[in-house]
C-alpha cells in the first residue's frame, strides 16, 4: 500500500512538472518563435532545470510536438463536447462549423503551426515526423465514420476526409494573411471563413 502511494505521489509529480513545462513552453513558443525558443528559457519560465526538461521531452521539437497534441486534444474535447449537443446531421455541420469559427480566434497556436511547418519542410526528418503525428488524427479510412456524423459528400464534391484536412491549414493561411488586412477586422475573417467552410462541406450559405 505504501510503495503505491508513492508511486502515485510520484506519478503526480511528474505530470504536474510536464504541465509546467509545457505551459512555460508555450509563452516561450509564442514569444520567441520555434527557431528562437531556447530549453533553458522555457525551464526558467516554469522554476525548473533543463534537466526536467530532459527527463521528460528528447529535444526542443519534442517538446512542441507535446504542445501540438495538448492542442490537438484540447480541441477534440471541444468538437465531442459540441456534437454530444447535436442530434442531426445539420446540427453536427453546425457545430463543426462554429468549431472552426473558434479555431480561426486562437491566434497564438495558428501562427507557432504555420511557423513549425515551415521548419519542418526545410529539416525532411521532421517533416515525417509530423506528417506521422498528424495521420494519427485522420486518414482516408475515416470517410464512412465521418459522413455518418456529417453526411456524404454531395455528388460531384470532394470527400469529407479531404474537407476537414483542408479546413484547419485554410484557416491557418487565411489567419496569417489577415495579419497584413488591417482594412478589414475579425467579423470579416469569420465571414470568410464561414464560406469557406460552405465550399469545402458542401454546404449552401447561410446568407
Amino acid at each position: 500500500m505504501t510503495a503505491k502511494k508513492l508511486t502515485t505521489k510520484h506519478e503526480l509529480k511528474t505530470r504536474e512538472t510536464r504541465e509546467q513545462l509545457l505551459k512555460a513552453a508555450e509563452t516561450i513558443f509564442a514569444r520567441d518563435g520555434y527557431q528562437g525558443a531556447e530549453l533553458g528559457q522555457i525551464a526558467a519560465l516554469a522554476g525548473r532545470t533543463k534537466g526536467a526538461i530532459y527527463a521528460q521531452f528528447a529535444s526542443k521539437e519534442e517538446v512542441f510536438l507535446a504542445l501540438i497534441e495538448d492542442n490537438r486534444q484540447h480541441y477534440r474535447a471541444k468538437m465531442e463536447a459540441l456534437l454530444a449537443e447535436s442530434t442531426t446531421i445539420e446540427g453536427n455541420l453546425e457545430a463543426l462549423r462554429s468549431f472552426y469559427q473558434n479555431m480561426a480566434e486562437n491566434r497564438t497556436w495558428r501562427l507557432l503551426l504555420l511557423e513549425y511547418k515551415l521548419f519542418a519542410i526545410r529539416h525532411p526528418e521532421s517533416k515525417a515526423r509530423l506528417r506521422g503525428f498528424m495521420d494519427q488524427s485522420l486518414s482516408a479510412l475515416d470517410e464512412e465514420r465521418i459522413a455518418a456524423i456529417l453526411g456524404p459528400a454531395p455528388a460531384g464534391g470532394i470527400s469529407r476526409v479531404a474537407a476537414i484536412l483542408s479546413m484547419q491549414p485554410v484557416v491557418s493561411a487565411l489567419s496569417l494573411e489577415w495579419e497584413f488586412a488591417r482594412a478589414v477586422g475579425q467579423d470579416e475573417l469569420r465571414r470568410v471563413v464561414d464560406r469557406m467552410f460552405d465550399a469545402l462541406l458542401g454546404v449552401g450559405s447561410r446568407e
